[in-house]
């Protein structure tokens, strides 16, 4: 579900100077949280350990590991893994995003309302949702 993760930097990227973000599975469970701070957002999962960050200057957003190593970067709705290589892009439309792999195939949808973000697989199957704090 790396799709997701990027969905919700989309989201971080559109967020005020400090926001919190809880995302939840489509059962309702919690599954994480991020905090955004700035140009920097940070990522943990349900039960709080750190999972990793997204950096963003000047358009560009890096993402990082837990330990810090580098995972890839996302720039004009294109995302690269950590050699360059093409691994996504993002289109945005209204309020909706959708997301293809490298090889342009869909890989999910994003749908924001309000202070809600639904996500959705390829076949339209509800995945989880991120609900501003």
């Amino acid at each position: 579900m790396r799709w997701l993760v990027l969905g919700l930097v989309l989201l971080a990227g559109a967020a005020s100077a400090q926001e919190t973000l809880r995302t939840y599975d489509a059962a309702g469970h919690a599954t994480g949280r991020q905090e955004s701070r700035g140009g920097t957002t940070r990522f943990y999962d349900s039960a709080g350990r750190s999972t990793g960050r997204a950096e963003t200057r000047d358009g560009t957003t890096r993402f990082y590991d837990q330990a810090g190593r580098s995972t890839g970067r996302a720039e004009g709705g294109r995302f690269h893994d950590p050699t360059g290589r093409s691994t996504g892009r993002a289109e945005r439309r209204g309020d909706t995003t959708r997301f293809y792999d490298g090889a342009g195939r869909s890989t999910g949808r994003a749908e924001t309302r309000g202070d809600t973000t639904r996500f959705y697989d390829p076949s339209g199957r509800r995945t989880g949702e991120a609900r501003r704090q």
